[in-house]
């Protein structure tokens, strides 16, 4: 069972204008698929260009809310995946995707539901995060569990970090922009995590939807050429400006402080900077722990496809 199926199928997208979001709902309608995007009626107004975009490229704009029990149902028996991109500001946030499995379940129409995680693998690495990832990660372990029990058949697509959000701050959360003459390393640099665009995962996660070897697994999307330490990352950035930066050491315990006396959303960031580039705990090596589902790699399933390097993402920049 390793063919890829060739035809469209519908594709709804829920959180499809956040910024992951909107990855997803291009490259969905790239590959071909009938795509709808549930929209809330309440952020039309600030989300207006983006939603106009969609409709231009022939996305079907559905108007509710996914505490709308009976819109949710209605937009889902519309489709035969579903694709969610919700928020991660809180855990209760988080788990308003409960609803969205409840609606699926009642559905029964559903081939393969992909839930809203797209970062590091939560079912290792919930545990060891800081708060308030912590309690954010564990409520994704949640979903999990409930897609799980009620026989929801999914795909979780595990992408670490985005090469959007870390990569033009050189790894810093703190910083406001590229740095200029002092670069911030966290721990000792050496820590190598993976960078992914938003559109490879955006790819990867819409040839997933049809692939019988993802189906309720888990799906690392892990290039080689995307591992890519802190120290590296500041010697990149002083390639590309021809300018050496002071470097300024952030120590683990220091960066344990900084996490507990920021405000949101800073320390969540700042969290999972210490989790999965510090201290190496939720990157890309095996734990012991026994995991309830299996795992396939992106780069295994799809060996023909090409990703955006961190070098090519800092070379795409402009300073």
């Amino acid at each position: 069972m390793t063919a890829l199926s060739s035809s469209s199928c519908r594709i709804l997208v829920i959180g499809g204008t956040g910024m992951i979001g909107q990855h997803l709902v291009k490259a969905s309608l790239a590959a071909g698929h009938p795509t709808a995007v549930l929209v809330r009626p309440a952020s039309v107004a600030a989300k207006a260009t983006l939603v106009e975009a969609f409709k231009a490229r022939g996305a079907n704009i559905v108007y509710g809310d996914i505490d709308d029990e009976q819109g949710l149902l209605a937009a889902v028996k519309e489709a035969d995946v579903v694709i969610s991109a919700v928020g991660h500001t809180s855990p209760e946030e988080v788990l308003s995707q409960l609803k969205i499995v409840a609606a699926i379940h009642k559905a029964g129409n559903i081939k393969r539901f992909v839930p809203s995680e797209y970062g590091c693998d939560v079912e290792v690495a919930a545990e060891q995060m800081l708060e308030p990832a912590r309690s954010i990660l564990g409520a994704k372990v949640r979903v999990r569990e409930a897609l799980q029990a009620a026989g929801v058949p999914h795909t979780i697509v595990c992408s670490y970090w985005s090469q959007g959000f870390l990569l033009p701050r050189a790894g810093n959360p703190e910083a406001d922009g590229p740095p200029r003459t002092t670069a911030t390393i966290f721990g000792d640099g050496q820590v190598q995590g993976f960078f992914v665009h938003e559109t490879d995962m955006s790819r990867v996660a819409i040839k997933a939807v049809q692939d019988p070897r993802t189906l309720n697994k888990i799906l690392h999307v892990r290039p080689p050429s995307n591992l890519c330490s802190l120290n590296h990352l500041v010697s990149l950035w002083e390639n590309k400006t021809g300018k050496i930066l002071q470097k300024q050491y952030v120590a683990e315990q220091e960066l344990r402080n900084k996490v507990r006396e920021s405000p949101f959303p800073l320390n969540l960031q700042l969290a999972i900077v210490h989790a999965t580039l510090v201290v190496g705990q939720a990157g890309h090596t095996k734990h012991q722990k026994k995991k309830k589902l299996a795992d396939v790699e992106a780069t295994q399933l799809y060996p023909d496809m090409s990703y955006i390097t961190v070098q090519d993402c800092l070379d795409a920049l402009h300073i």
